[in-house]
């Protein structure tokens, strides 16, 4: 039946038209955005996940930042304790030639840390060995002070924190919300607490708060090398003393009771023993380093698998995309025409009134 009022033909290719201009709007935006679910109405489910996955692998990302600020602050400690053996390796060689040399002259007074020079040491030949080791703990306490990243330096203590139990926590991963640390003993790398209230050897009381190369040193008696506790002012100052020997050589000469050989084999015994407690730290060091090497590379190995599984569920397929592109336009080419044909239909009634 046809009708001048309802033209069926034209309702149902406009209805056509409309579905394909709606399905090509769709086509047209996923090719443009590149993204199959670009918005939660698109696919709820799969935009949740997606908008999840996404704040998690930015949580990743800054924890893979931290993770690289992390392994320059070892690089560098690591750095800082290498160097320091290799002055202490210098230091000791020092000694084993100072105890083969005579004894020196020395003035009849000497004091502990005693300022200033003696001319009469200063022409003997242990004299001269003397001054290249005070050189060389001079270049460690350089270093310490130099070994420092990003403000932050872990072979000198300067906080109020106790040294025993205190750790430095370094980021290591993203989990259910937190922020996954992994803990370095400051105990291990500490060579100078600054935070110290005495000095003394490893049997004095306190001694848990002494650093690695805190500890005097037996020589005639007790020696400081890097620093010393001022007990007047109530903090810890580097040596500026022009000797290291020179007092124990004095002391021993003018009070007669310690023989010279022994004493120098007990020093080089108790500097050896602070070497060994440096290069343990340096090893504790370098696991630290080890471990964030190997947590960096799974941490940019679950960005890539976290990106390459939200594509999955949202990224569009370009080629599939652009095969319904061409056959849309196609469609969308049809429908038109059909409308155009349907609309004219109702000028065929004409026909049936003319004579």
């Amino acid at each position: 039946m046809s009708s001048i009022f309802t033209n069926n033909s034209a309702i149902a290719a406009l209805q056509t038209l409309r579905n394909v201009n709606s399905s090509l709007q769709d086509t047209q935006q996923r090719v443009s955005s590149g993204y199959r679910v670009d918005k939660a109405a698109d696919n709820a489910a799969y935009w949740s996940i997606a908008t999840t996955m996404r704040s998690d692998n930015k949580a990743t990302s800054a924890v893979h930042d931290s993770i690289g600020l992390g392994q320059a602050i070892l690089d560098t400690t690591y750095t800082g304790m290498s160097q320091i053996i290799e002055e202490m390796s210098s230091i000791k060689a020092l000694l084993v030639t100072a105890k083969s040399l005579p004894t020196p002259a020395t003035s009849n007074t000497t004091f502990w840390y005693s300022p200033g020079t003696d001319p009469l040491y200063e022409g003997s030949s242990v004299a001269k060995v003397d001054a290249e080791i005070v050189q060389h703990f001079r270049q460690v306490n350089s270093i310490i002070n130099s070994s420092s990243y990003n403000g932050v330096n872990l072979l000198r203590n300067d906080t109020t924190d106790p040294l025993p139990g205190s750790t430095t926590e370094f980021v290591i991963g993203y989990s259910g919300g937190k922020v996954q640390t992994a803990s370095l003993p400051k105990s291990d790398t500490v060579m100078v607490n600054y935070n110290r209230k005495l000095d003394g050897f490893w049997t004095t009381v306190g001694h848990e708060e002494f650093g690695l190369l805190d500890e005097l040193l037996p020589f005639g008696y007790a020696n400081n090398s890097l620093t010393y506790y001022d007990s007047i002012s109530g903090t810890v100052q580097e040596m500026q003393s022009d000797y290291f020997l020179h007092d124990g050589e004095s002391y021993m000469a003018h009070v007669g009771v310690f023989e010279r050989q022994q004493e120098y084999d007990s020093l080089i015994q108790y500097f050896e023993v602070r070497m060994q407690a440096v290069q343990a730290g340096a090893a504790s060091v370098g696991s630290m380093q080890k471990r964030l090497e190997m947590q960096e590379e799974f941490t940019k190995g679950l960005m890539e698998d976290t990106t390459t599984g939200i594509g999955r569920l949202v990224d569009a397929d370009m080629e599939e995309e652009s095969s319904k592109l061409t056959a849309l336009q196609t469609q969308q080419q049809l429908a038109v025409q059909s409308l155009s044909i349907a609309n004219n239909a109702p000028k065929n009634i004409l026909t049936l009134f003319r004579g």
